[in-house]
């Protein structure tokens, strides 16, 4: 069976149909990196979608342009969010809030340090009302979500849960799918086309960019580094892809074993800095300038690194890696980033 193909130009279209809110400054860049290119032998650019705008930035205010859309058109009077306390999506959500005049109650999973750095920092600054939850793992957050929307509703408000919304997951797709059509519209006057996107996910983003992938019939590699194992990219990917491509009105399916994902370069666990994350991370800003993150971009970098090293991305080939943002995660890890800066300079 041959797959439909499509044009971007399709593809926009069919996007634009869609109900969004304007919170992000599109097109991010992107920027070509000539000293990693030649240190290892590809031809190597990274697609800043850590420059969206709104407090800081990151891939998650161009989803939260259809998300919101959701939020507001439900009539909404206050929005409930819940995620992990390190989350960088939580940060984007509250600026975007703040933009559209909304409230927001953020039930944050994990536990305060000695000192308040990072994204939880940003949060407290952007004003969200912030619950701390102790709870033993990330699904157990869908029931605390739902307590705080039932006590809001029984104040008399109208609450929005941005966990439960139908675009959820589907406006993280599209934000990719979106992402990679400007990929493609920037690489063009270069001469280039990408034969491999590397992106941090565990399954919404790179259900994007696999849908697009298999939508326009081109031969990319798309590879996701997950930064946690709680969901099954694979499975969940393909789900969501195949969601995504309903919404879109595509008559074309993603099976899981055509998403490619990895937990190899997770380390301990989620939000724990690992030895090679940091490598690659001091490796980006050293040769190029460019900040990681220690939760999700320096461990995607990793194993970008890495999958070069080993042979697995052909020389000479054009690599894009599209940066997701979550820089602030540098100051709550401050601690271990200049250990393992003293330990190896």
């Amino acid at each position: 069976m041959v797959t439909a193909v499509y044009t971007a130009a399709d593809l926009r279209s069919r996007i634009a149909a869609i109900p969004r809110v304007h919170l992000a400054m599109l097109p991010t860049p992107i920027q070509r990196c000539p000293n990693l290119s030649r240190d290892l032998g590809v031809d190597l650019w990274v697609k800043r979608d850590d420059l969206t705008g709104p407090a800081f930035g990151g891939n998650k205010v161009r989803n939260l342009e259809w998300r919101m859309a959701e939020a507001t058109s439900s009539g909404a009077d206050i929005l409930v969010f819940g995620v992990e306390i390190t989350s960088n999506s939580a940060r984007q959500t509250t600026a975007a809030a703040n933009m559209l005049g909304l409230p927001l109650v953020l039930v944050l999973r994990g536990t305060v340090g000695d000192e308040v750095q990072g994204n939880l920092l940003c949060d407290l600054i952007l004003g969200a009302e912030v619950r701390i939850v102790d709870l033993p793992a990330y699904h157990d957050l869908e029931r605390a979500v739902g307590d705080v929307v039932a006590e809001l509703r029984a104040e008399g408000r109208t609450p929005f849960s941005l966990n439960h919304g139908t675009m959820f997951a589907r406006a993280a797709a599209l934000a990719t799918v979106e992402n990679f059509l400007e990929i493609l519209e920037l690489l063009e006057p270069h001469d280039r086309r990408p034969a491999h996107i590397y992106i941090s996910s565990g399954g919404k983003g790179l259900a994007g960019l696999s849908l697009t992938k298999k939508a326009l019939g081109l031969p990319v590699r798309v590879v996701g580094v997950a930064s946690t194992s709680n969901e099954d990219p694979w499975q969940y990917g393909a789900q969501v892809a195949n969601d995504t491509a309903a919404l879109l009105g595509l008559p074309v399916t993603v099976s899981p074993d055509e998403i490619e994902a990895t937990f190899e370069y997770i380390g301990p666990g989620y939000g724990v800095p690992t030895p090679e994350g940091m490598d690659a991370i001091l490796t980006f800003a050293r040769r190029e300038g460019i900040l990681l993150d220690p939760v999700y971009t320096g461990k995607a970098a990793a194993g970008l690194l890495d999958h070069i090293r080993r042979g697995m991305v052909p020389q000479g080939v054009t690599v894009v890696f599209v940066h997701t943002g979550g820089q602030p995660a540098l100051f709550a890890q401050s601690r271990a980033l200049v250990q393992h800066i003293g330990g190896r300079d």
